[in-house]
Formats: C-alpha cells, structure tokens, sequence
C-alpha cells in the first residue's frame, strides 16, 4: 500500500512505476530507473559536536566531584557509609566471586565489541575503540599519580577506603578502560552487545563500591575519566555517518512519493556556485548552512528541490540557537528537542507564508531516511537573486514591493529573522512585468512579538540602505510604514539585530546604521526612541561575572576569615554609622557635578535622587558606567538631545578622573614630604607606580596599541570639548563643577577614615585618602560590576603593606564598601522607583 494520496501510474509498457505524488502525473511514462545519478560528496564519518559538549561536561564532573570531596566530606562520606551498609548482606547473596566479576568485565566487553564491529564491517572502529580503552588506563594512571601527590588531606581521605587502619587510595583502572572503550564504540544507534556490557560494567561498580573494594568518589572519577577519553577519541577519529546518503537517500525520496531520475548536491555545482539553468534557489545559503540542498529530476522531467535537515546538526542549532536567547531579547524563546521537531517548523512556516498571500516556493511532501529529514518542495522561479542587481537596476517599484511582501507576512503574524539580499527573487515574466519572491522562512516563527516584527523591519531598511543607499531607503520606509512602526524600527535599528551578513558589510561603514537611525528620529521626543536593550549577556557582562567570581575566590582564600571576623564583632559601630553619614556626603558632591554642568537646570534634590539610582545601577554596571548611564537617561528626560547628554555625561567622567589623578598625586607628595607621618608610602607602593607607568608607556610606544587607545579617547574628547568650551564661558558653573569634586572625594575619603577608626586604627587623614583613591582607581579601571574584587584587594593590600593586620585590613574594607556601596543598592532601588514615577527616568 503507498503513502496516502499518492497514485500508481501505468507505464507504457503496462508496468507501474509505484506511487507517485498527485502532481507527478502528466500520462504515461517509462520504466523505473535502475540507476539513479546521485552527485553527492558523502561523509563517511562525522565528528559529533556532542562528543566534544560531553567530554568537556566530563571534565568539569571531574572537578565537581573534587569540590564535593573537599568541601561537602560529612555528606559524601555519609553516602558512602550508607551504600557499604549492604556489603554484608550482598556478600552472603553473592555466589560470584568479585575478583571472577572484575575479570569477566575486563574481559567480555572489548571481545564482543570488537567482534560486532567486524560482522557489522566497521572493522575500522576497532583499533579506536580499543585506544580509547588505553587513553582510559593512562589517562586514570596520570590523575591518579597527581592526587596522590598533591592533593589534600580532605580530598585523598575522601577518595581513598579504610582497610586495617590504612587508607588506600582507589580510582580502579580497569573501569575506567571499560567506560573510555564503550564510550568509544557507542554509535547513534545502539548495538546489543555495547549495551550488554555497559549493563554489566555498571553492576560490576555497584559490587565494587558496595563491598568497600572501591570508594564512591574515585569510583566516580574513573567513570568520567573513561568517558571523558572515549568521547575525545571519539570526536576526534570521528564516528560513521548516519546521514541518508545514495540509496538511503533515494529510498527517502521514493518513500515521499517521487521517482528521480538524479540528485545533484547543490555545493557541487560548476565553480562552485551557481551553474547555469541550475534553480537560483540555490543562492540561499542561510538555512543551508548546516542543511543540505539537490536539485531532483524525476521521470516525469520535473525539477524539484530536496532538503535535508540531518540529525547530528541539531545539537548545532540547538547550542547556537540557546546561546542567541540567552544573549538576545530578540530571539523566541521557544526551543526545537529534535530533527522531526525541526522539520515539521520549516513546513508549518511555508505553509503559513503561502496562506499569507506572501510568493514562496512551496513544500510538496515530507519524509524521513535513516538520521536525516527529507523536504521536497518546488524550486524557486526563473529569476534573479537580489544579489546580482545593481543599484540602479532596483527600481521604486520593486522596493515598495519588499516592504508589502514583508507586511502581508507580519499581518499573518509571521517573521523572517533572516533578512538577506541571498534571500530576494526577482521573476520577470514575458509582459516585463516583475514578481518578487522571498525565500529563507524556515528560520523564522508564527504568533511572532512587536519586536520580532520591529528586528525585520531593521533588517530590511539595513538591506536597502546597503543596496540602494541610505537616502532611498529611509524614502521607501517612510512612504510604507506607520508611525508606530517608525518609533519601534528606530529603538531597534542596532547591529545585534542584523543577520551575520548584513554585519559584515555594514562593517565597512561604521556610521551607517547611525545615520539612518538619526533621520529616522526626526520629529519624535527624545524619551520615545531610546535604543532598546537587545542584548541580555554580552561579552563583557560574562567577563564581569567571571572577574567577580574570581576577586570573591580570591578574597575567600588570602584573607583569615575567623580573624576577619574577631575584627568585625570588636569594632565601634558609631564609626561604622559615622561611615555611612559621611558617605552620603560623596553623593551630594556628585550630585553638586551634575547640577553644575547639566545644560538645563536641574535642583539639587533631584540630582541627589539620580545619584542615588546610580547606586542601584551599579550592581549590574561596570563602576562609572553605570552613573554615566543614569546621568544621560535623567538629562534625556529632561529634553536634553542624546548627542548634548552624552557630551554632558562624558564631561562628568572626565572631570572625575582627572581630579581624582590630580588629588592623588598632591597627597602622595604631602604624604611623602611629611617624615613624621606613621603611614608612608611603602616601596612596595613605589614599585607598583613605576611598574604601572612602564606599561603604559610601553603600551603608547606600539603603534596598534597607542592606535586603539587614541580611537578609545579621541571621540570622547571631541564630545566633552564643545561643553568644556562652553562651561570656560561660565566661571560660576565651571567652579561649582570642581567643588563638587572635591566635596565627593573629601566625602569618600572620610568614610574610609570612619572606617579605620572604627577598629581602632589611627591613621592621619592624608595617608587613608590615598588608599582610598589608591582602590578607587583600581575599581574604575576594572570591568566589574561597581568595581566589586579590584576595590577591594587594592585597598586591603594597601592597607596591609602599610603595617596593617591582614584580617583588620580586610575588616576595614568590608565596613566601607558595606557603608558606601552594599547598603546604598535598596536605597537605589527605591529612588529609582520613585523617579520612573514622576517620569524622571
């Protein structure tokens, strides 16, 4: 019986071809071919991205199960316990010995294995899977040696068992040969025989641990050790394909209700790209990137095209597409789990673009060969790829139609996600008239968001803008769209909402997205096309959290934390409190900053709130980034043009920076002239400061470095300039700006001296400013939220190298930052609130 609605067709000689799809019949045709021409290029074996996933996830097992050991020993020590308490009841159930057990799972598992591998003739695998069960001795051997050498008590007390008063270490070798050797062997398809001996490799461990021969822990260690080495032999000698290649291949096709006659991979046309009278779907690599596409003949003389959507490239999609929504608002949260999954998605999107009324080739049938999708659908129209027009020969005409092709698809609720020239058709039929077509869907989604709609508007207006010039493009988009539509393309009109190609060619022209943004932005308040935040975890948020993982790693392990806390539970709580208040005073001094060289008038109270949200800001921002960032949205808001408030912004940080250069250098020199002072300057100090100003004179002596640090400053100076011109012409302004700078650092400075003196330690004013100054430098240079870790280790160790207690040192720092910076974040919060409120920011 054949597949539902497919027919049979008599053939000229009486015979029947088999089923054939309703719209392959055209009458009679002949035989079945015997012989079809497939031009294929298959691979004969594959590396899985998952091995790689895996042994790296192994790899890190074996680093948690050391932490566990280490950290959490009551609790694994009491599982272990738990499971010998069955060693004597198993030992009377057992009839096997277990020294007979341990040889037969050395024994069994690499003979069947090897024997399946040759009846199967994947006779090849064998010498693999076997230097994965060597890599899996040697490698076990290897981190065996390194713990028995290094590791700590804690950590060998763990792993190791208690026989006659001796602890013995154990990571048995022979699991972990075993586990590298069925790793190794396993397939996507399962055999019996590595199944069998996986079953018997794991009641082999469960006696092993239960009967104290082994501990839990190094049990462990040598389970993932094994198939850690299996899984990187694995990727790297690659497994057999369980793609549809030849005649998998073909069956595939017959099975969809098609007779071809050949199949031609579409990557191995004439030079190599498009050859000529081939479909120019084949200029559409978005989707074939990690698919394959043919062009298909079948007896009836019809082309069709056949994608394949293989199974070991969904763990691609599925990491890539994870990493995108976790990086990117922009991207549907809704995830693919499997080949089929994706499958059936491309061919609900085709069909829902046809009902949209949108031109795009459409699917005929669907099947499923081995590893491997199969998708057959008509092949794009004779025409030409939007690629190969020149500027001039894209008329007005055809422009407006790509802004109504893509409407008629965002009414249905459909978006694209992949707005490319590749993905553009234009047909010309014999009256001249033109017909555009959009292919590539099969990456985009249904029931689609305003903003999903907004990224392709972007996405299309980038395209024109690079195909047609910017002037034309803004032209076309504000002859199609709406107002709304406007505002929301000009929020997300930014380069993490193009494709990957319209990024590279925009690279070539920098200002280009900010040129169009700008004259899309006419006319609208400043407040309602503010830049929406695209993207969620950026490179430089995951260099923050790892540097702040790594100062509170670092700080755990160097400071005595029971001496730290003997400090904290000795100390005044007046000056503590006295901390705080002090505090405050910085924050009026920033707050005295903006009031002074803010270009609208802004009251003090008001810039006080500000200052306060910054603190709230500054959890999730680099320190200064996060008040900057405050700063522009509150002058924004006040009606200030982005260009102005940023200038203003940038101004602010400016002058902060060099009052705070120019205060450490005059209190360095006061301190150092001044003999009697108890609080010197320590060489070490003296040291740091020269080696830091060897860096940064040998970073401006290489040209590329000295390059990319003038293109860092350059357009902050040709922002702040203009301001600083302009505040020289304002005397009163000017002075106002540079006493609020100095009342936040007096301000600063004499909450860390509250500090100090609230365990008792007497050091002259001048000396604990510039350990203050010292650590705020190092927070403001570093990339860490509020500058948390490189504050604090660079003022405690500035503390410590001048004389002071390590655990007091450390005990001082933990008062001020809670004063200055922890306790400030609820108080931020709700100044924040109630700014967004009265419509402050």
């Amino acid at each position: 019986m054949g597949p539902i609605g497919l027919t049979a067709v008599p053939t000229a000689a009486g015979a029947t071809t088999g089923p054939v799809a309703p719209w392959e019949w055209s009458g009679p045709i002949g035989p079945i071919p015997t012989d079809v021409g497939v031009v294929d290029n298959p691979a004969s074996r594959l590396r899985y991205p998952s091995d790689l996933l895996g042994s790296i996830s192994c790899a890190v097992g074996v680093i948690v199960v050391c932490v566990l050991v280490i950290y959490a020993h009551n609790t694994t020590a009491g599982v272990a316990e738990d499971v010998r308490a069955f060693s004597g009841l198993l030992q009377r159930l057992l009839f096997v010995p277990v020294t007979f057990l341990e040889i037969v799972v050395v024994l069994f598992p690499p003979i069947a294995v090897s024997l399946e591998q040759v009846i199967r003739r994947h006779a090849s695998l064998v010498p693999q899977t076997l230097a994965a069960g060597l890599g899996g001795v040697i490698v076990n051997a290897g981190l065996y040696f390194l713990l028995a050498r290094f590791a700590s008590a804690n950590l060998l007390s763990g792993l190791s068992i208690h026989q006659h008063g001796d602890s013995v270490l154990t990571m048995p070798g022979q699991v972990a040969a075993i586990a590298a050797l069925l790793t190794a062997a396993t397939e996507p398809t399962r055999r019996r025989t590595i199944t069998w001996s996986w079953t018997l490799l794991w009641i082999t461990v469960g006696v092993l641990v239960i009967t104290s021969a082994a501990s839990l822990p190094g049990m462990g260690l040598s389970l993932l050790v094994g198939a850690m080495v299996g899984l990187v032999v694995r990727y790297i000698a690659g497994m057999p394909s369980e793609r549809a290649y030849g005649d998998s291949l073909i069956e595939g096709v017959r099975r969809a209700g098609f007779e071809p006659v050949s199949l031609d991979r579409a990557a191995l046309l004439s030079d190599g790209g498009l050859a000529a009278g081939q479909p120019v779907s084949r200029r559409t690599p978005q989707f074939f990137v990690d698919h394959r596409l043919y062009s298909m003949r079948t007896v009836t003389g019809r082309v069709y095209d056949v994608i394949v959507l293989d199974g070991d490239r969904q763990v691609i999609g599925r990491l890539a597409r994870w990493w995108r929504q976790l990086r990117s608002r922009a991207v549907d949260p809704r995830s693919i789990r499997s080949l089929r999954q994706a499958a059936e998605r491309a061919a609900l999107l085709t069909y829902a673009v046809r009902a949209a009324g949108v031109r795009t080739p459409s699917l005929l049938a669907m099947s499923e060969a081995d590893d491997s999708m199969l998708l057959i659908r008509e092949p794009a129209p004779e025409s030409v790829c939007l690629t190969d027009l020149a500027p001039a020969d894209i008329d007005d005409g055809l422009v407006k139609a790509m802004w109504s092709e893509l409407h008629k698809a965002h009414r249905a609720g459909i978006v694209h996600r992949g707005l490319i020239s590749d993905a553009f058709l234009i047909q010309t039929d014999d009256q001249g008239a033109q017909r555009l077509w959009i292919l590539g869907w099969e990456a985009g989604d249904v029931a689609s968001s305003e903003l999903a709609q907004s990224i392709d508007l972007a996405q299309l207006l980038a395209l024109l803008a690079l195909k047609v010039g910017p002037q034309r493009a803004i032209a076309s988009a504000l002859e199609a769209l709406s107002q709304d539509e406007l505002r929301a393309l000009s929020t997300v009109l930014q380069t993490p909402a193009l494709p990957r190609q319209t990024r590279e060619q925009i690279r070539g022209d920098k200002t280009l997205l900010n040129d169009l943004r700008q004259r899309l932005v006419q006319g609208f308040p400043a407040d309602e096309v503010e830049p929406q935040q695209l993207v969620r975890v950026g490179a430089r948020t995951l260099i923050s959290v790892v540097l702040a993982a790594a100062a509170v790693i670092v700080i755990l392990t160097t400071f005595n934390l029971p001496e730290v806390g003997e400090a904290l539970a000795a100390s005044d709580w007046r000056w503590a409190l006295a901390s705080f208040g002090l505090g405050l005073v910085g924050v009026v001094g920033a707050s005295l900053i903006l009031v002074a060289f803010s270009p609208v008038r802004i009251g003090l109270g008001l810039s006080c709130q500000v200052q306060l949200a910054a603190s709230f800001v500054a959890v999730a921002a680099p320190a200064g980034l996060g008040t900057a960032a405050i700063n522009f949205r509150a002058l924004s808001k006040r009606g200030v043009n982005s260009t102005l408030a940023t200038a203003t912004a940038a101004l602010i940080q400016v002058s902060q920076i060099t009052i705070t250069v120019l205060a450490l250098v005059a209190l360095t020199l006061a301190t150092g002239s001044n003999q009697a002072a108890p609080f010197q300057v320590t060489p070490a100090m003296l040291v740091v400061v020269v080696v830091l100003a060897l860096i940064v004179g040998a970073m401006f002596s290489l040209p590329r470095t000295r390059g990319w640090i003038l293109n860092r400053i350059t357009p902050i100076l040709k922002r702040t300039w203009p301001r600083l011109v302009e505040l020289f012409s304002n005397p009163g302004r000017l002075a106002l700006g540079l006493g609020g700078n100095l009342v936040m650092l007096l301000g600063y400075a004499a909450s860390f001296q509250a500090a100090l003196m609230a365990f008792g330690q007497d050091v002259p004013f001048l000396s604990s400013a510039i350990v203050y100054l010292i650590g705020n430098s190092a927070g403001s240079a570093a990339p860490t939220p509020g500058g948390m870790g490189a504050i604090e280790i660079a003022e405690s160790a500035a503390l410590v190298s001048a004389g002071v207690n390590a655990g007091v040192a450390a005990s001082v720092v933990v008062i001020f930052r809670v004063a200055t910076y922890w306790i400030r974040i609820p108080l931020g919060w709700l100044a924040m609130r109630r700014l967004e409120k009265q419509g402050h920011l």
